[in-house]
């Protein structure tokens, strides 16, 4: 008979990352900051990337308006730390308006939490990008999979998902191997702040084998933007501290799992109570 088995053993998680979203996309000022970037996290995360940005006028002008320029400018950056087969374990990325930490092989929350905080820290006070461009958004995603043990014809949801699950419509539970479900709601957290969740589940071949994909974002939108880092990390009477909400949407999305999984599954994962 078919089952399906956590992806990394002990728990099912193929990626988790935290990421601070900005009011403001990052401009060059944040060239000035990569060396001291490239310093600080060289221990941690050896190799470096630079990420340009390119400016480009379509239209019938034939000139060059003053200001403009297509020269790429330096407007982001990948740190990574990789395994000895080259492949990403941790990525620390700025891009676009967002900042965010990628783990790979996850641990535990309570062991990669201060790490992901840590991680932020350090970079706010190099990239010093607050002041001009406040934090908006705090944005907490896991990425879990869920491996076919068994022939692909023998996939089925049901399997796998609890049948009175909220989260997936019910006609997908017997529909093969082959499906996906999308969905998004706002859910109240402490103090009144509506987090938007966004959830992704499907089905399918991955590689060589079949499995099930959970992807769940949880964005935080800040009462007040923070222009400092230490209104950002520790949080004032009005707001609470970055370790705060990311414990409220790290439980958000332990109890999105409970709803949707058997309970067979949340003991392999360590979710069962």
């Amino acid at each position: 008979m078919a089952r399906y088995l956590p992806f990394a053993g002990k728990n099912s998680i193929v990626e988790m990352n935290v990421a601070i979203q900005f009011a403001l996309q990052f401009d060059q000022k944040i060239g000035d900051s990569i060396e001291a970037i490239k310093a600080e996290f060289a221990g941690e995360f050896p190799k470096f990337e630079p990420l340009q940005m390119v400016s480009i006028n379509l239209g019938p002008q034939q000139f060059m308006m003053p200001g403009t320029s297509s020269t790429p400018t330096l407007s982001g950056f990948n740190l990574t730390k990789p395994r000895a087969d080259g492949s990403a374990v941790r990525v620390l990325r700025a891009m676009s308006n967002v900042l965010s930490v990628h783990f790979l092989e996850y641990t535990s929350w309570q062991e990669t939490k201060p790490q992901a905080i840590g991680y932020i820290t350090r970079c706010l006070e190099k990239l010093a990008v607050l002041d001009r461009s406040p934090a908006t958004s705090i944005l907490l995603r896991y990425i879990d999979r869920f491996t076919l043990d068994g022939a692909p014809k023998d996939a089925n949801a049901g399997i796998l998902f609890r049948p009175d699950t909220k989260f997936v419509p019910a006609r997908i539970l017997d529909r093969g191997n082959q499906w996906h479900s999308n969905s998004g709601w706002f859910e109240p957290l402490p103090g009144g702040t509506l987090t938007l969740n966004q959830l992704s589940v499907s089905s399918g071949m991955i590689e060589t084998v079949g499995g099930v994909i959970v992807d769940h974002n949880s964005v935080y939108n800040l009462p007040n933007p923070c222009k400092s880092t230490e209104e950002l990390i520790r949080g004032d009477v009005n707001q609470l501290s970055l370790e705060a909400i990311l414990d409220l949407q790290h439980k958000s999305n332990a109890g999105v799992l409970k709803n949707l999984l058997q309970q067979e599954m949340l003991e392999m994962i360590g979710l069962k109570e």
